[in-house]
Parts: C-alpha cells; sequence; structure tokens
C-alpha cells in the first residue's frame, strides 16, 4: 500500500543516488520487453508543474506502488512494467535549438493518495530559485531520447515477465 501525502516528508532533498520510478504501458515494450522511445512520446511539459512527466520516488515507496491503483488516478496498471533511474543520471543542463540552456531536476509533488509521486521538473539554466519554465520542444525531445537510454526495467513481485517475454 502506497504511503499517503501526509505519511511523507515532502520537503526532503532527494539523494543523487534514489530511485525515480517510472511505469510503462507493455505496448510501450518490444518484443524482448525493452522500452521503446516512443513510449516517451507521452511525456509532455505544458504550462503547469503537474504537467511535467510523473515519476515516484524510491525513498517513500516500493516499485510496486507504481502499479498499485492509488498512485495510478485509480486506473487498473496492474499488468504495466515499472522502469527507473538515478537522480543524478537526469541530463542536465539541456541546451535548446536557439541556445538556451534548461535543468532538468525532480521536484516532489505529493498527492493525497500516493505520497511519493514526483515530477521531472525544468527550469532555465542559472535560475537560482528553480522557477518552473516548460523546456521548448527541441530540449522535450532530447530529454525523451535520454530517458529512453536510461530507464531500466525493475522486476516485480508476482509479475514473472522476462525480459525477453514475447508482447503479444
Amino acid at each position: 500500500m502506497p504511503l499517503r501525502q501526509d505519511e511523507v516528508d515532502d520537503q526532503r532533498a532527494f539523494d543523487p543516488a534514489e530511485l525515480l520510478y517510472r511505469r510503462v504501458s507493455r505496448e510501450g515494450l518490444n518484443a524482448n520487453g525493452e522500452f521503446l522511445p516512443s513510449e516517451l512520446n507521452t511525456i509532455s511539459f505544458n504550462e503547469g508543474i503537474d504537467s511535467a512527466p510523473s515519476v515516484l520516488r524510491s525513498l517513500f515507496c516500493e516499485p510496486e506502488d507504481v502499479i498499485a491503483a492509488e498512485c495510478a488516478n485509480g486506473k487498473d496498471v496492474s499488468n504495466w512494467r515499472v522502469f527507473a533511474l538515478v537522480v543524478n543520471d537526469l541530463p542536465s543542463p539541456i541546451v535548446a535549438g536557439d541556445g538556451k540552456s534548461f535543468d532538468v531536476f525532480p521536484l516532489h509533488r505529493p498527492l493525497p493518495m500516493c505520497g511519493a509521486h514526483s515530477v521531472i521538473a525544468s527550469c532555465a539554466t542559472g535560475d537560482l530559485t528553480r522557477a518552473y519554465a516548460p523546456p521548448p520542444r527541441s530540449v522535450r525531445n532530447a530529454l525523451r531520447a535520454k530517458l529512453a537510454s536510461l530507464l531500466k526495467p525493475i522486476e516485480i513481485a508476482g509479475q514473472n515477465v522476462a525480459a525477453s517475454e514475447s508482447i503479444a
């Protein structure tokens, strides 16, 4: 059972070695069970911070929590796979086509029933306040490509899904 918002310290800093978990539908995997970069097309950065790519931080959850209904807005994602990356591996800064630079970082945004909920936020490089700034398309595309190579599968007890299992 995932921790609720009132059960976590939302001021706790991210450790560089902390894992960030993200769930992926089976359609987002190739025949070898590997993450498809096209799955990251769902990663968006709209005007509001809550539209940034969501992840769960390992400090406040177990990998199984990523596929719990409480952390999936009530949807059944129990057959989805869980992938992870290390906070310190987030690519930053990323330079846009116009030469502007953006930093990418995790930001804890707990939800009432999912205290581990966080987002991968962005801001203009050098902004000491880290005010959220949606990056331009060239930065989003570069981030998607880098994340695709960084996200690694996490085995969840009871799923029995081998990395080489064919996805039907």
